[in-house]
C-alpha cells in the first residue's frame, strides 16, 4: 500500500514538473515572438524614413534652380514685357503661333501651367514673361490673369504677329538699319536669359524631365484650326441660314442613327418612296409649322439610316434621292412658300367640307323634326345627288383567259392551256386586311434579305477558310495516298496513249503482221539472265549454311 502511494506521489510530480516546463516554454515562445514583432516593425519604419530621406533630397535637388532664380528676382528690376517677348522670338523663333494661342488662353481666363515643357531654358523665360505682364502664380508654374490687369495680347499680341506673319519686300531697308538698334535693345535684356541657360548647359548634360511632353507645333495649329471652325459653325447654326450648305450632323444624331436596326431603315424607305412627289413635308415627315433647324435635324437623321451605303434595301438610293430633293425643296424659301400656300388652301377647303357636313346634318334633322329654315331646301338638294357608283379594276379587264387574241374555235388543247387567275383574294380584301397583308409581304421581304445577306456573309466566310486550308495544305502537306494513285493512273493512261499512238510501218499495208524471222523464233520464250555470283552462291548454299541469315516471322 505504501508503495502504491510512493509511485503515485511520484507520477503526480512528474506530471507537474512536465506542465511546468510546458508552461514556461509557451511564455518564452511569446516573448519571442513578440519581440521578432517588435524588431520587425522598427526595421518597417527605418526603410520608410530612408525612404522619404532620399525623396526629400531628390525634391531639393530638383528645385535648387527654382529656388535659385526665385531668390534672384527681387534683386533684379523688373523688365519689359515687350523686350522679353521679342528675346523669347529670337531665340525660339518657332514658337510664335503656340505663344499667341496660350496668351489667348491666359486672357479666356484658363490657367496655364507651364511644367510640361520638355526646353528647360524655354520655362524660364515663359515664366519670366508672365511675371512682367502682373500674372498670378497661383501654384508652382501655374499661371492665371487677375481681374484689373490688362489683357496679354494688347500688351505683347502685335509684336508676336509681326513675328509670325512674312514680312514684304518694300520693308527690308528698314529692317537692316533697325537690326543695329534692335541689337543693342536687346543686349542688355538677353544678357540675364543668356547667363542663366550657359550655366545650365555648362554643368552637364540636359536633365530628362519625367511627364507630358509639349504637342508639336503642326498639331496646335491644327487644333487651334479646329477651335475656330467650331466657333463658326456654332455661329452659322444660330443664324438663320438660307443657303443649301449642310455641316456635318452631330456626334449624338450619328450615334442615333447608327443604333436603329434594319427593320426600322427598311420602314422609312417604304414610307418615303410610299409618299407623294409633291408632299415634300411627308417626305421628311415633318409639318409646315416645323422650324429650319429641326427640319434640318430630321433630315440629317433620315440621310443617316437610309444612305445606300448604311443600309442593304435595294431602293435605298431612290429613297434617299427623293429625301434630298425634298430637303433642297424646303431649304428654298420661296418654294416653301408656294408648297405653305397650297397646304393652305387644302386645310381651308377641309375645313369647309367639314362645316358643310355638320350644316347638312342639322338640315336634315331639323326635316325630321319638322322644322324649315331658309336655305335648307339648297342643302338637302344638293346632298340628294348621288355619286354615280364607279366599277373597280377588276370588274372591268378579262380574267387572263379570257383576253383578246386567242382563237375563237374550240379545240382538244384549250383546255390544258387556261392560264390561272392567281390570288383573287384583293378584290374581296377589306382595308384593315389590305394592310395587314401589306405588314406580312414587307416582313418577309426583310427576313428574304437578311437571310440573303447572312448566307453571302457565310460563304464569303467560308470561301475564305477554305482558301486558306487550300493554301497551307499546298505549302506544308505532302500529297495523300488518293491523289499518289490519281497521279499513277494519269501518268499510265498517258504512256498508253503515247503506245498506242505509235504506229508500226506494216499497219496500212497489210491485213495482218507479217512475218518476221527474228521475233516471231523468239516470241513466247523467256529472256533468261546469266549471272555467276548468283549461281555460285546458289550452289554453296546447297552444302553450306550460306553467308546469310534468313530471319522468319
Amino acid at each position: 500500500m505504501e508503495s502504491s502511494l510512493k509511485q503515485h506521489k511520484r507520477t503526480h510530480k512528474r506530471r507537474h514538473v512536465e506542465d511546468w516546463d510546458e508552461r514556461h516554454e509557451s511564455k518564452k515562445s511569446q516573448r519571442d515572438y513578440k519581440e521578432e514583432k517588435k524588431k520587425k516593425k522598427h526595421a518597417k519604419e527605418r526603410r520608410k524614413e530612408k525612404r522619404r530621406e532620399k525623396k526629400k533630397r531628390r525634391y531639393d535637388s530638383d528645385h535648387e534652380s527654382g529656388s535659385e532664380l526665385e531668390g534672384s528676382e527681387p534683386e533684379r528690376p523688373r523688365e519689359a514685357p515687350q523686350d522679353v517677348a521679342k528675346c523669347i522670338l529670337k531665340e525660339f523663333p518657332d514658337v510664335a503661333g503656340d505663344l499667341e494661342q496660350l496668351l489667348r488662353m491666359i486672357d479666356d481666363g484658363q490657367a496655364v501651367d507651364i511644367r510640361g515643357l520638355s526646353e528647360k531654358s524655354l520655362v524660364n523665360s515663359l515664366r519670366k514673361l508672365f511675371i512682367s505682364l502682373n500674372l498670378k502664380e497661383s501654384d508652382d508654374q501655374v499661371f492665371l490673369l487677375p481681374s484689373k490687369v490688362r489683357p496679354t495680347l494688347e500688351v505683347v499680341g502685335p509684336i508676336i504677329r509681326s513675328h509670325a506673319q512674312p514680312q514684304p519686300l518694300d520693308h527690308l531697308v528698314s529692317q537692316e538699319k533697325d537690326s543695329v538698334m534692335t541689337e543693342l535693345e536687346g543686349r542688355t535684356v538677353t544678357e540675364n536669359l543668356d547667363v542663366h541657360c550657359t550655366k545650365e548647359d555648362s554643368i552637364g548634360p540636359r536633365r530628362r524631365v519625367i511627364g507630358p511632353e509639349m504637342p508639336s507645333a503642326e498639331l496646335l495649329a491644327v487644333a487651334a484650326k479646329l477651335t475656330e471652325a467650331e466657333a463658326e459653325l456654332r455661329e452659322a447654326e444660330l443664324d438663320e441660314d438660307s443657303e443649301l450648305f449642310i455641316g456635318p450632323p452631330p456626334p449624338a444624331m450619328v450615334t442615333e442613327a447608327e443604333s436603329a436596326n434594319e427593320a426600322e431603315r427598311f420602314e422609312e424607305i417604304t414610307r418615303i418612296l410610299g409618299a407623294e412627289d409633291d408632299s415634300t413635308y411627308d417626305v421628311l415627315g415633318v409639318n409646315k409649322n416645323m422650324s429650319a433647324e429641326n427640319i434640318k435635324k430630321r433630315y440629317w437623321k433620315l440621310s443617316l439610316m437610309v444612305h445606300p451605303d448604311k443600309c442593304s434595301h435595294p431602293q435605298a438610293n431612290q429613297a434617299f434621292v427623293k429625301l434630298n430633293k425634298a430637303f433642297k425643296d424646303l431649304q428654298d424659301p420661296d418654294k416653301r412658300k408656294v408648297l405653305d400656300e397650297k397646304i393652305k388652301v387644302k386645310e381651308e377647303q377641309e375645313e369647309f367640307k367639314a362645316e358643310l357636313k355638320s350644316m347638312r346634318e342639322a338640315a336634315q334633322w331639323r326635316r325630321v323634326q319638322g322644322i324649315s329654315m331658309e336655305g335648307d331646301d339648297i342643302l338637302l338638294a344638293e346632298m340628294d345627288v348621288k355619286v354615280a357608283p364607279k366599277r373597280e379594276e377588276w370588274m372591268t379587264t378579262l380574267p387572263p383567259e379570257r383576253k383578246p387574241g386567242m382563237t375563237m374555235q374550240s379545240t382538244r388543247f384549250s383546255k390544258s392551256s387556261k392560264e390561272g387567275r392567281g390570288d383573287t383574294s384583293a378584290w374581296t380584301d377589306t382595308p384593315p386586311e389590305r394592310a395587314q397583308k401589306a405588314k406580312m409581304n414587307y416582313l418577309e421581304a426583310y427576313n428574304e434579305a437578311t437571310a440573303l445577306a447572312s448566307k453571302e456573309h457565310e460563304k464569303k466566310i467560308a470561301n475564305v477558310d477554305a482558301e486558306l486550308v487550300d493554301q497551307y495544305n499546298k505549302a506544308k502537306r505532302s500529297k495523300s495516298l488518293v491523289e499518289k494513285h490519281q497521279e499513277s493512273v494519269r501518268s499510265g493512261s498517258k504512256k498508253k496513249s503515247k503506245q498506242e499512238s505509235l504506229k508500226e510501218d506494216w499497219e496500212g499495208k497489210h491485213p495482218w503482221k507479217p512475218w518476221d524471222r527474228e521475233k516471231d523464233l523468239t516470241a513466247g520464250r523467256q529472256s533468261v539472265k546469266l549471272d555467276a555470283e548468283n549461281m555460285t552462291a546458289g550452289l554453296n548454299s546447297r552444302f553450306s549454311s550460306g553467308s546469310f541469315q534468313r530471319n522468319f516471322l
